[in-house]
Formats: C-alpha cells, sequence, structure tokens
C-alpha cells in the first residue's frame, strides 16, 4: 500500500488527515514503513522538512553507536617526571546527579604525581547555534564545556518545613541571594547571564524548593571545584610537555549516558555526548566534527534530507524529512539488539517522557517524542 491509494482511491488515514483541519492547515508529516521488509504502509508529505526538536536525539544516539566503544574516555593523561597532566573529553558525567561512583575522579585523587590540568581546546560556543540564548538561567541550557562538573548546574533544595535553601555545589552559597517576596505565589530563580550570581525569590509560608539552575563554566570555576572535590591543589598547565605520550581514562559506560538522552530526554549529556566522540577525531572538540563525520559515513544517504546542528535538538536550525527520521530509526531497529533499544526508548504510560502519555496503550508504544 503506497500511502494515498487503495485501488485509485485514498486510504482511511488519507482521507482522515484530508478531512481534519488541524492537520489541513498545519505543516504536518507522516511516514509508516513495515520494519520487516520496508514497504511503506503510508506516505504523507515525509520528504517535507521539519524542525524535529528533541527527535535530534535519535542522530546522537546513533552517533554513539557507531563511533563510540563501550565506555566514554573520561580524561587524556600524561606523566613526566613527577607531574601528571591531564585534559578532558567532554565527558558529562563526573558527580552529575544521573550518575554515582566516578572511577575518574578516583584516579586524581590517589595519583602520587602533582595535577597539571590543561584546558583542552573546544570549538563550540558555551550555548548552541539556534538555542534560545535568553534561556540561560533555566537547567535545559546548561553550558557546554570541556570538563564539566555536576552537569553544569547549581542545585538548589529546599524542603517546605526548613528554612535553609541546600547548594550543591556548596562552593556556589556565598553567591546565592534569597529574597522574601510575599506578593509572589511561588518562588523564582534567576542568575546574572555572565557572572555566578544567583537569585532566589521566596514567597510567604512554607514552601519546597528543587531547582538545578546552570552556572557560568570557566577553567578558574573549574579548577577551583575539582580542587575542591579532590581535596588536593591543582596546577593549570598551559600545554603539554612536547614529550608527554598522551593515555585516555575510561570510566563510564556509554549505554548508561545514552539510556539516560534517549529515556529522559536529558539536553546536557546530548551536547556532551557529540564533544565526547570528538574527541577521538582531534584536539579540538567540536559537534561538528562529530556530525561532519557521520554525515559524510554513516548517514551520507540522507546529506539532503537532513540539516543537523546540534546533539539535544535545542536548535531551530535542525532540519529533518520524516524519510530521513524514518531511515535512522529503521538503522538503529537493525542494528540495536532490540531488547536494549526497547529499554532506552520512553514507554507509553510507563517511562521517560512517555510516561503519562498513550496510558491505555501502556508499554506497547516505544518512541523518542519531540520533548
Amino acid at each position: 500500500m503506497q500511502g494515498n491509494s487503495i485501488a485509485g482511491g485514498k486510504t482511511p488515514l488519507r482521507k482522515y488527515f484530508d478531512a481534519n483541519d488541524v492537520f489541513r492547515e498545519s505543516h504536518t508529516g507522516l511516514l509508516v514503513i513495515d520494519a520487516y521488509d520496508g514497504h511503506v504502509v503510508f506516505d504523507y508529505q515525509s520528504h517535507k522538512h521539519f524542525t524535529p526538536a528533541s527527535n535530534t536525539k535519535l542522530l546522537t544516539y546513533y552517533a554513539a553507536t557507531k563511533m563510540m566503544g563501550n565506555t566514554l574516555p573520561s580524561l587524556e593523561y600524561c606523566v613526566v617526571d613527577s607531574s601528571l597532566y591531564f585534559t578532558g573529553t567532554g565527558d558529562p558525567t563526573l558527580l552529575y546527579h544521573h550518575f554515582g561512583y566516578a572511577p575518574t575522579l578516583d584516579f586524581l585523587r590517589h595519583s602520587p604525581f602533582e595535577l597539571n590540568y590543561v584546558e583542552r581546546p573546544m570549538e563550540d560556543q558555551r550555548l548552541g547555534p539556534g538555542w534560545s540564548w535568553s534561556d540561560y538561567a533555566y537547567y535545559y541550557s546548561a553550558e557546554k564545556s570541556s570538563f564539566p562538573l555536576y552537569g553544569n548546574v547549581v542545585q538548589l533544595r529546599k524542603a517546605a518545613s526548613e528554612n535553609k535553601t541546600t547548594v550543591v555545589p556548596k562552593a556556589f552559597e556565598i553567591q546565592l541571594f534569597t529574597k522574601l517576596d510575599t506578593s509572589a505565589t511561588d518562588y523564582s530563580v534567576n542568575r546574572q547571564e555572565y557572572e555566578n550570581v544567583f537569585y532566589l525569590n521566596l514567597p510567604g509560608g512554607d514552601i519546597e524548593v528543587d531547582e538545578d539552575v546552570p552556572y557560568v563554566y570557566s577553567s578558574e570555576t573549574f579548577l577551583s571545584l575539582l580542587a575542591d572535590t579532590l581535596h588536593r591543589p591543582i596546577i593549570l598547565a598551559s600545554r603539554f610537555p612536547a614529550d608527554c605520550a598522551r593515555q585516555s581514562f575510561y570510566a563510564v559506560p556509554a549505554d548508561s549516558v545514552s539510556k539516560y538522552i534517549l529515556k529522559d530526554s536529558d539536553n546536557f549529556l546530548a551536547e556532551q555526548m557529540l564533544l565526547n566522540i570528538s574527541s577521538q577525531l582531534g584536539d579540538t572538540l567540536s559537534s561538528d566534527k562529530t556530525i561532519d563525520y557521520m554525515m559524510k559515513s554513516h548517514l551520507s544517504e540522507l546529506s539532503a534530507q537532513l540539516h543537523w546542528v546540534d546533539g539535544s535538538g535545542l536548535s531551530r536550525y535542525n532540519m529533518v524529512t520524516p524519510r530521513a527520521m524514518v531511515n535512522v530509526l529503521n538503522k538503529l531497529y537493525l542494528e540495536v539488539p532490540r531488547e536494549k533499544l526497547f529499554a532506552f526508548l520512553p514507554e507509553s504510560g510507563v517511562s521517560g517522557t512517555l510516561r503519562r502519555s498513550f496510558v491505555s496503550l501502556s508499554g506497547n508504544i516505544h518512541a523518542k517524542p519531540d520533548r
């Protein structure tokens, strides 16, 4: 069945699309294929380009399956005389609340050598192209960086019965200014755009606070947080020694990151995944480098159907056709073990960003929605 006709007439689904004002007056595309033999079941404007939003994370995950090994490279290092030199790879997991034990921190903490940090060159700006840069204080716009800590956010937590707000990392506690606003009905949080100065406005009465606010990333902030965590000094070095043979230190399973990218639609992890992959392609971290590699190799047949800009889908510049997205989904379906793929995708009425959707079809839909 080729989408719009059965024996010369329109299918019931095509008639529904044509009769429904929502579809007729909006930009809509749909492609349904049979996963077993690939034949087209229904096709409605699948050649047109759309903004994919968080569907972009499927592209990021596919890049991880093709270019990432079983474990993320967490840092690169070498030892010269009595000094250990290290640099970041974009690994997003260190002290991020999704992840527990951090072998990378133990590696640095227990090193018998003097620690010297070399800042990794990074092509990406702090926020991505086509993002809403005015959203810098919202958790979903955490800054990209070469060596993230705490997910590059500050956690603000307060129980309704308590007066004190807990701040993690604690180092930011003195930079939080709290104000009582009895005219407000809920709390609000803000941050100065280019400084780590945070404002928490609280209404009168008992109120619970549960907020993650991105912090402004810099080498100085990173070194201060890491030294505080390791309880030992770290020297900022300008470069690796000339005779330094760099090695990679691997820490967290790649699948543990990919699961949160798909199931929880974590923007920060998706952006950092592209940077982490690029650490294997050269010294400079670059999302574009990872995307270009994928588009010239594993996705070369989709070059006219896919304009891929970032890892998370926050960018309004991402453009993709339904045909291209179905192509990528089919690649994943054929190349990733079924049980694993379905475990990573949100499940209707059960988990992730579909846990409150399609509840009547609970457990029967595995998909990556556009949020």
